[in-house]
């Protein structure tokens, strides 16, 4: 099995994760969840974060290689991070915290779609054996 063909097995997994979490938030939380707007866009977030690394599992869609979808999903997630601190008594160490994971995760998402992995990668996706 190729090295791609692990990568888009693990986006299937975490795609699954979060969009049966995102699911399962919203159904726990009912209209509730509509009364919070930051958590209701942290949840759709890391929901379409989900179905973004479903797509990137089985090889893209829409003209869009498999690796660019899994990027969209790593930024969606590292963007949705931070907010599930926004206005809680711990907003600043535990926002400043996932902050940063989350510019991680972007970071890493925003190489993935614009520059074809060239950065996080040892050679761009685009231009190995897929």
């Amino acid at each position: 099995m190729s090295s791609y063909q692990t990568r888009r097995r693990l986006y299937a997994l975490s795609g699954a994760f979060l969009t049966a979490v995102a699911a399962a938030v919203a159904v726990l939380l009912g209209g509730g969840l509509l009364a919070a707007s930051v958590l209701t866009i942290q949840v759709l977030m890391i929901g379409l974060a989900g179905i973004c690394d479903l797509v990137a599992a089985t090889g893209g869609l829409g003209g869009w290689a498999w690796y660019r979808w899994g990027g969209l999903g790593n930024i969606l997630l590292g963007l949705s991070l931070p907010l599930g601190f926004v206005g809680t008594s711990w907003d600043s160490i535990l926002l400043l915290a996932t902050g940063l994971g989350g510019l991680s995760l972007t970071a890493m998402g925003i190489d993935l779609v614009a520059f074809h992995g060239r950065y996080t990668k040892q050679a761009p996706l685009d231009e190995q054996n897929q």
